[in-house]
């Protein structure tokens, strides 16, 4: 059987049909960028730091799973088998993602029995990337530490020390086979993600704020965020959302913006007969996100007929048992411009409107760092879907990629007597499914700090 990567045919095969699916994204990405310049961008940027990871990942593993055979016999039913395997559901991948974000995406590839297949294909490879990663780090790292505390060998001990350190056939055989088997654990974990991505749940939670005028407290908030409907977010789930709001009795439903995905045609429709089924006493109220701003003006109308009103850098005041609340929307502002002075201008032109207590719907919660100090009482935000990739140890707690870079990722932040709170978000977007982080519709009480 032979050893070496370069000569297994089924590795060169495997070698020529990445670069071959590499070279036809590329060319999509092409033809894209001449018709629709932000889909092709998108469409490259996903080969770039999606698809040229995977490859690699595609073909260590594809090695692992050969060299993991004692027989050559085996070696190449267990070579071509999952080389066989691997291109079927590469080639789904592809073409789900080259019909990513389209006005009419292929039934067929949407269907229950093939939608999640891809993705858990895709991110079974990408979480096998990093564990790959974190073991040449380790064996680096051994290495190193080895050089440091290495010490000579006697002249008369040598050719006992080599015989005694030279590797074991068997034990070589065995960790291969480990290795082939471990594979599958990423995979399964990828799997996980298909129960949890639609999990839609409603988390109750109190957040004391301390000027909350007494006639406030107990008042029922319900926040939404990145619905970004589309795709699998279909009319079924979205209408499942709908329901779970109803049920769960808010005052008012305030939205932190991200309902749509960056596509072409009528495919938001199932969004606006969602949120025209929310039925709550004080209205729905939003603010809009990064995605929301293909058509912004068509989008705040379609919005509106739905009863959901667009606060943009504009504020309404609502009259709760004869106190004033004052509810706040702020565009989206991109990190590179200067937050810092627009949000003070904006909300400094509504300083004389403000009376009572302030919400304010910001979709990005890094922003909160922007903000003047007692800008709003309660900020909600949305925008990092609780981290997307991590582990869940509370309602509002978790060990998340996003949070583990220093981002806000879930939960209640606060700085001086202003607090944030950051939900999960109902849907996401980008990578392919949550992972150990599911989606959440808040239901927040307020209270008056005693």
């Amino acid at each position: 059987m032979a050893q070496d990567g370069k000569t297994d045919p089924t590795e060169k095969l495997l070698g020529w049909w990445t670069r071959g699916a590499t070279f036809v994204l590329a060319a999509a990405a092409a033809i894209f960028t001449s018709e629709d310049p932000r889909r092709g961008v998108v469409l490259f940027f996903a080969i770039l730091l999606g698809f040229l990871p995977f490859t690699y990942a595609r073909r260590r593993l594809h090695r692992a799973i050969r060299l993991a055979a004692h027989e050559p016999a085996r070696a190449r039913l267990l070579s071509w088998s999952w080389l066989a395997i691997g291109v079927c559901c590469d080639l789904i991948m592809v073409l789900q993602m080259l019909q990513a974000r389209t006005a009419e995406p292929s039934y067929l590839l949407n269907a229950s029995a093939l939608s999640w297949l891809g993705p858990v294909w895709f991110s079974g490879h990408a979480i096998l990337l990093i564990g790959y990663g974190l073991l040449g780090l380790a064996r680096r790292g051994r290495r190193l530490i080895g050089r440091v505390l290495a010490r000579p060998v006697p002249t008369a001990g040598a050719e006992t020390f080599a015989a005694a350190t030279r590797p074991d056939p068997s034990r070589r055989a065995f960790l291969r086979q480990a290795s082939a088997l471990s594979v599958g654990v990423p995979f399964g974990v990828s799997l996980s993600g298909v129960g949890i991505s639609y999990d839609f749940r409603v988390e109750h939670r109190e957040i004391e704020l301390p000027d909350l005028p007494r006639e406030l407290d107990g008042l029922r908030v319900a926040h939404l965020s990145d619905i970004h409907v589309g795709g699998a977010m279909n009319r079924e789930r979205l209408t499942r959302v709908a329901e779970l709001t109803n049920e769960a009795r808010p005052d008012l439903v305030l939205h932190t913006g991200d309902f749509l995905t960056h596509r072409a045609g009528d495919f938001d429709l199932p969004l606006y007969e969602a949120l025209a089924r929310v039925k709550v006493p004080l209205g729905q109220w939003a603010c809009l996100g990064n995605h929301d701003y293909d058509n912004a003006p068509r989008f705040v109308r379609r919005l509106n007929d739905a009863g959901v009103t667009a606060l943009r850098n504009r504020s309404t005041e609502l009259s709760i048992d004869g106190e004033q609340l004052q509810i706040v929307g702020l565009e989206y502002v991109s990190p590179r411009e200067d937050r810092e002075g627009i949000y003070a201008r904006v909300l400094g032109g509504m300083e004389e409107q403000r009376e009572g207590a302030r919400l304010l719907l910001n979709h990005d919660p890094q922003a909160f760092s922007d903000l003047q100090p007692g800008s709003a009482d309660l900020v909600l935000s949305g925008h990092t879907h609780g981290g997307h990739i991590g582990v869940q140890l509370g309602a509002d707690r978790a060990v998340s990629l996003v949070g583990m870079v220093g981002l806000r990722d879930q939960g209640v932040f606060a700085r001086g007597d202003m607090k944030l709170y950051v939900t999960r978000c109902v849907g996401f977007y980008g990578y392919p499914m949550r992972i150990g982080i599911p989606p959440e519709i808040a239901l927040l009480t307020l209270r008056r700090k005693a």
